[in-house]
C-alpha cells in the first residue's frame, strides 16, 4: 500500500513539472526526452508549428531551466512561414480539420495555392508540427493547404471508416471543398491552384486534377499510387495476408470500382501538366506506378516532367535529392501558377 501511494505522489510531482513547463512555453508542445533516475534533472524539448525544437535542461530541485541547443539552427523562427489550424465544411456537412501555411511576407489575399494531402491514407493525419514541404513552399510565396480528409486518423472510427473504398470519390471531394473554402474566403486565387502529395497524397494530387480538370493547373506525384490494381500485384503490401486484408478493406476488389478510382485509367479527363517523382528502389509503391503513368502520358502527348532517383525508396532521404526535388518542384509551380501566371 505504501508503494502504491508513493507512485501516485511521484506521478503528481512529475505532472506538476509538466504543468509549470507548459506555462513557461506558451503555445508550444513540451516533451520530456530523458531524465535522471530520481527525476532531479530533465532534458526536454519545446516546439511548435512555427518554431523549431529547442532543447533545455531542467533542474527540478532548484527549479532552474537552462537552454542547451536548437534542433534546427538553420530555421529562424522570425522568418518562417506561419502555420495554423482551420476547420471547414465538406459538401455533405462533415467538419474537415486542416492545416494552413501562409507566406510570411504577403497579405493572405488571392495567393497561389498548393493543395497538399497526406499519405497513408487511413490512420495518419496532419497536425500542428513543422512540415518541411509546407514550409519550403510557403517560404516561396505559396499558400499550402493540408486537409485531414475523411479516412484520416485521430477523428474517430466513423470518420476513419468513411474513407474506405472512397479514395477517389468523397475523400477527393473533401480536398476540393477545402480549396474552394479558401477561394471563397478571398485568400486564394482560383486560377492559381496546383496539387502535390506523396504516396496516397501523390495519388490524391493526380486524382484531384482528374476530377477537377479546370481547377488544378498542375499536379505533382511523389512516390504516388497511380493504379489501384497494381497494389494487389506489386510492392510489399500484398506479400503478407495482413496487407491483402488491408487492401480489401481500403480499396475493395470490385474491378470497375478499382478502374474508376485509378487516375491512370482516367487520364483522358486530365488537363494539368504532371510532375512525376519517384525512388527506383521503392518497395511500398514500386516505380512501376511512375513508369506506367509516364507511358500513358507519352501516348497522349501530355506534358510531364520526370525525376527518378536510383538509390531512393518510398521518399527521398539524401538531403541533396530533397534539395533537387524542391528546386524542381518550385520551378514547376512557378511555371504554371507563379506571379506571372495569372490565367
Amino acid at each position: 500500500m505504501k508503494t502504491y501511494f508513493l507512485l501516485i505522489f511521484k506521478d503528481k510531482t512529475f505532472s506538476g513539472y509538466l504543468q509549470s513547463l507548459k506555462a513557461a512555453f506558451p503555445g508550444k508542445k513540451i516533451a520530456i526526452n530523458s531524465a535522471t533516475r530520481d527525476n532531479s534533472i530533465l532534458v526536454l524539448t519545446a516546439r511548435s508549428a512555427n518554431h523549431p525544437p529547442e532543447f533545455y535542461l531542467f533542474d527540478t530541485k532548484n527549479n532552474q531551466l537552462s537552454f542547451l541547443l536548437n534542433g534546427r539552427p538553420w530555421m529562424k523562427p522570425e522568418l518562417l512561414a506561419q502555420t495554423k489550424a482551420i476547420i471547414y465544411k465538406s459538401r455533405d456537412g462533415l467538419d474537415i480539420h486542416a492545416i494552413l501555411t501562409l507566406p510570411r511576407d504577403k497579405d493572405a489575399k488571392n495567393l497561389p495555392l498548393i493543395m497538399l494531402p497526406h499519405g497513408g491514407p487511413h490512420g495518419p493525419r496532419d497536425v500542428l508540427e513543422i512540415d518541411t514541404d509546407a514550409k519550403v513552399l510557403a517560404q516561396h510565396g505559396y499558400a499550402v493547404l493540408q486537409p485531414n480528409f475523411r479516412g484520416s486518423g485521430g477523428f474517430g472510427r466513423i470518420f476513419l471508416q468513411a474513407g474506405y473504398q472512397n479514395w477517389g470519390t468523397t475523400m477527393i471531394n473533401d480536398m476540393t471543398d477545402g480549396v474552394m473554402h479558401l477561394v471563397e474566403q478571398g485568400m486564394v486565387d482560383k486560377n492559381r491552384v496546383c496539387a502535390y502529395g506523396g504516396s496516397y497524397g501523390g495519388y490524391a494530387a493526380l486524382m484531384s486534377a482528374v476530377r477537377e480538370p479546370d481547377l488544378y493547373k498542375c499536379t505533382v506525384g511523389f512516390v504516388g499510387v497511380f493504379d489501384l490494381n497494381l497494389m494487389y500485384t506489386d510492392g510489399d503490401i500484398p506479400e503478407r495476408q495482413s496487407g491483402i486484408n488491408y487492401l480489401e478493406m481500403a480499396i475493395g476488389r470490385d474491378q470497375a470500382q478499382l478502374d474508376a478510382q485509378s487516375p491512370i485509367k482516367q487520364l483522358d479527363k486530365l488537363k494539368a501538366p504532371v510532375f512525376i517523382i519517384h525512388g527506383e528502389e521503392d518497395r511500398r509503391v514500386p516505380v512501376i506506378h511512375a513508369k506506367r503513368l509516364r507511358e500513358e502520358l507519352e501516348k497522349r502527348n501530355h506534358p510531364f516532367e520526370w525525376l527518378v532517383k536510383e538509390k531512393e525508396g518510398h521518399g527521398f532521404y539524401k538531403p541533396e535529392n530533397n534539395v533537387e526535388r524542391w528546386q524542381r518542384m518550385l520551378a514547376f509551380f512557378d511555371k504554371y501558377i507563379g506571379e506571372t501566371e495569372k490565367n
